[in-house]
């Protein structure tokens, strides 16, 4: 077993522990991720165990569960954030992968006194050295992936003056100046209206095709589920269980029956 050594250069400080490890000879190749018996928590209280799944490069996956489930714990520990409790955390490449997180707007409103633009740069930190002024290729990049998401002309605008669905445009944008492998996406379309909704679903599956990433995106809403998806994991009453749309949406009305 193989562990990396070598600082990673991006957005977010990663640490580096045991159970996570790369080039694993006992993996799948095609895997991009794999968790292996996993247990997720804080300060040793687990929240989800026996976490069994794999990520296949390109995939679309959905992490699906009710509010207060463990999904964000879950990303959180798949991107190094926290450590696993138990388990392993395995990736195929000779390397980490690199990720691009998009956290819960509702956490980013009113602390961002930023323009969009400024909000899209910022994805870019992890790249140079600090106090350093951010290079001509940096804006560039900024004003490419701008265009991408459909933001460009309002670059200027201030983050708090957009719309909500808006807002999540940018902050996908500033996920994507990383030039990530994996795309991480947590509640994406939660608290925009209807049009908003399928207009960034549209955009993720677009980027999806477009880049070959590697996606998982978190809801808590059964319909917000795309039906292209290639794989749906389901949190289930502190479980976490693999099903196709059909399942989940059957397992989501019988907990809706009053007992």
């Amino acid at each position: 077993m193989i562990i990396l050594l070598s600082k990673l250069h991006q957005p977010l400080k990663r640490k580096l522990y045991p159970q996570i490890s790369l080039n694993n000879t006992d993996m799948d190749t095609d895997n991009c991720i794999t968790l292996k018996d996993l247990a997720i928590g804080y300060k040793g209280k687990i929240i989800l165990s026996d976490i069994n799944f794999s990520l296949k490069k390109g995939e679309f996956a959905v992490l699906f569960g009710s509010n207060g489930s463990g999904k964000t714990t879950l990303f959180k520990t798949i991107l190094r954030i926290i450590p696993p409790i138990q388990g392993t955390i395995l990736y195929g490449n000779s390397q980490y992968p690199k990720f691009g997180y998009v956290p819960q707007r509702k956490y980013l409103d009113e602390i961002y006194p930023f323009t969009a633009e400024e909000v899209v740069l910022m994805g870019t930190f992890g790249s140079i050295k600090p106090f350093s002024p951010s290079p001509a290729s940096n804006h560039i990049l900024v004003n490419q992936c701008l265009k991408d998401v459909g933001m460009f002309e309002l670059r200027k605008q201030l983050f708090s003056e957009l719309s909500g669905g808006q807002k999540q445009r940018i902050l996908i944008a500033r996920s994507l100046v990383t030039k990530p492998d994996v795309l991480l996406l947590d509640e994406p379309i939660t608290g925009v209206d209807i049009h908003a909704q399928r207009k960034i679903t549209e955009l993720i599956s677009e980027l999806h095709k477009k880049r070959k990433l590697t996606i998982m995106m978190v809801t808590h809403e059964v319909h917000h589920i795309p039906r292209w998806v290639n794989k749906i994991i389901h949190i289930h009453h502190y479980k976490v269980v693999l099903g196709s749309l059909e399942e989940i949406i059957s397992l989501s009305r019988i907990d809706e029956i009053p007992n």
